[in-house]
């Protein structure tokens, strides 16, 4: 088996090149390719806990799923495997898991207080009859590696053309789509809404130019990220709520329930109030027109 490491957060064009090296280096071979990410991510564990990945591991392993991989390894990460020395952590790869040869970027370190290096692992690996090969990162075209933070600065301050650059796809989201309020079918503009996970990163409130695929579809859409309350009135949590366009309230009763994803292709507008529902309806419009 040939097996790529890392945290693989972003899933980006950098990574995506990583991994299909991997699957050809394995063809060519002969052998099995993998990829191990780990769950959750180290630096929630490590260093802050408030840490909200790009992706949620649902969303994560429908990317790699589309890397062409023989497998994944999702490896449960906690404070004792954080411990792990870098010996043993080659043991685990090398005669556990049986890997033939490791594929890393050249910035790649593991082990307790990341003190494994690459010349280190080259070391083990010879022990075991193992390889390991170093792949070079992907540059950023304005200078520097593709890197997964600042893609999360990108997004952060609504440059999703920029980011969408350095992923390869537009940043998305997963979820089932439930009933809101359903002010918005009151308004004419019915939604379906996303109640996201607590630890997804989601982007700054506001309404976006979107896109969503659903039933095997792809429709254009707009979509609003803000506070919601949600079934109980007295609870607050953020929302994601979109309006497919060119659909009517009857169809949408058919998308409840159902697997969603959600792909934002442009910042329309910061969330804000409205002194009235027919304000409100009049802005929707107006978004709807700017999209």
């Amino acid at each position: 088996m040939i097996l790529a490491v890392g945290k693989f957060e972003g899933i980006h064009r950098g990574h995506r090149a990583l991994l299909e090296e991997v699957v050809l280096r394995a063809k060519q071979k002969g052998l099995t390719s993998a990829v191990m990410v780990f769950e959750p991510h180290p630096i929630t564990v490590l260093d802050d806990s408030n840490y909200k990945p790009l992706f949620t591991e649902l969303e994560r392993t429908h990317l790699l799923d589309e890397c062409g991989l023989d497998y994944l390894f999702v490896c449960p990460f906690d404070e004792n495997f954080a411990a792990l020395s870098p010996s043993d952590f080659c043991e685990k790869l090398f005669v556990e898991l049986n890997v033939r040869e490791i594929v890393v970027g050249e910035d790649y370190r593991f082990g307790h207080k990341r003190k494994g290096t690459l010349d280190f692992m080259r070391d083990e690996a010879s022990k075991y009859g193992s390889d390991v090969h170093v792949f070079r990162l992907m540059e950023d075209p304005r200078g520097g590696a593709i890197s997964t933070s600042l893609i999360r600065t990108l997004l952060s301050a609504n440059r999703l053309s920029e980011a969408r650059e350095l992923l390869g796809f537009p940043f998305f989201m997963m979820g089932t789509t439930a009933k809101g309020r359903q002010l918005g079918r009151t308004l004419g503009f019915p939604t379906l809404n996303i109640y996201p996970d607590d630890n997804k990163f989601l982007l700054a409130d506001g309404v976006y130019a979107t896109q969503v695929h659903i039933k095997g579809k792809c429709l254009q859409s707009i979509t609003n990220i803000g506070l919601r309350p949600t079934v109980n009135a007295s609870e607050i949590k953020r929302s994601v709520e979109t309006h497919v366009l060119d659909m009517l309230g009857d169809d949408f009763k058919e998308l409840y329930n159902e697997p969603i994803k959600v792909e934002f292709l442009s910042f329309i507008r910061p969330e804000r109030r409205f002194d009235s529902l027919d304000d409100l309806k009049k802005q929707i419009q107006l978004d709807i027109e700017l999209r």
